[in-house]
């Protein structure tokens, strides 16, 4: 096997669509992900006043997912927190990093940080396995990430550094496989994105950020919090996330409109992934009032929901 990134990510994009869910102790290149780094004395106190969920919670390289929102609790972007020794990262979608970047810059004002995209100069790595093959593995804390979903974690690993984690994974036999594996285990736990054709379109109750851990609501205050607490306090969500399929190739865009019959937007696609020959996996955020109902996208395909994440916390 050859040790070089790009080649690895080369080879994977000729795997087909359709991948084995129950395969073990594979490794997935993850070129569609960027990482940015806050750094600074001040760092801490900087996020916990911006993102969604507690950052004074977390411990050294541990992970939690969060949001951060415009003023009307609308979600600009949503992405993996990751607490370093002396910086934090977050991990999201590649063509989110420069518009994240420039945002969080707009808050620092005299605040004692330095933001900056790394997605350069860093590598993002999945592995697919269980705790013993991870063992085997040569990995310092400061790279791996346990993702706590279906056995996966989660490398960022600086350029310099990949090809030997490469090679390990090439002597202990560990088996190539396509970032379309990740992104349908994203899917199927209901684990949404943003990306710039959404970005500020959902409120974290409409793509169920708040039922899988990615807000606190005893944090304090943040950008659109009074918004986002009301309609937990107060309200009742008038969308949530669904997952659903189409028995089509994915001809479809993140953002596109769902409708129902007689043409009226029932929500919009949040995540979409083809997951064999015409069949494709989705994440929609559904007016509660329609998901009963047919409904297509692009007014002719036809979806059907197979499942959806609890309306109720515990």
């Amino acid at each position: 096997m050859t040790h070089s990134w790009q080649d690895i990510v080369k080879q994977q994009s000729t795997f087909p669509t359709e991948v084995d869910l129950t395969s073990k102790n594979s490794f997935i290149p993850l070129p569609q992900l960027g990482v940015i780094h806050i750094s600074g004395e001040e760092a801490q106190p900087f996020l916990q006043n911006l993102l969604t969920n507690d950052v004074n919670a977390l411990t050294v390289n541990q992970s939690q997912l969060s949001g951060f929102c415009n003023a009307k609790g609308r979600l600009f972007a949503v992405f993996q927190l990751i607490r370093r020794e002396d910086y934090y990262q977050i991990v999201l979608p590649k063509s989110m990093c420069i518009a994240l970047q420039q945002r969080l810059t707009m808050f620092v004002l005299r605040t004692k940080v330095s933001i900056s995209d790394e997605s350069e100069t860093m590598n993002c790595l999945g592995l697919m396995t269980d705790n013993k093959a991870i063992t085997a593995l040569s990995l310092s804390e400061d790279i791996l990430i346990n993702y706590e979903h279906a056995n996966r974690y989660l490398c960022i690993v600086p350029q310099q550094q990949t090809s030997e984690l490469l090679t390990q994974l090439d002597n202990q036999q560990w088996p190539l496989a396509s970032n379309t594996l990740w992104e349908q285990y994203d899917i199927q736990e209901g684990i949404p994105t943003i990306v710039p054709e959404t970005k500020e379109k959902f409120t974290p109750q409409q793509i169920n950020l708040d039922l899988i851990n990615g807000v606190s609501f005893n944090k304090g205050c943040y950008p659109g919090q009074e918004v986002v607490a009301r309609l937990h306090y107060l309200g009742t969500p008038s969308r949530r996330m669904f997952i659903a399929q189409a028995e089509v190739d994915n001809s479809f865009t993140i953002g596109d409109e769902v409708s129902t019959e007689s043409g009226d937007i029932a929500g919009h696609i949040v995540r979409t992934q083809m997951i064999a020959e015409h069949s494709t996996l989705l994440l929609l955020s559904l007016k509660l009032s329609e998901k009963n109902n047919p409904l297509f996208i692009n007014k002719t395909i036809a979806v059907k929901l197979t499942a959806e994440q609890l309306m109720e916390q515990d």
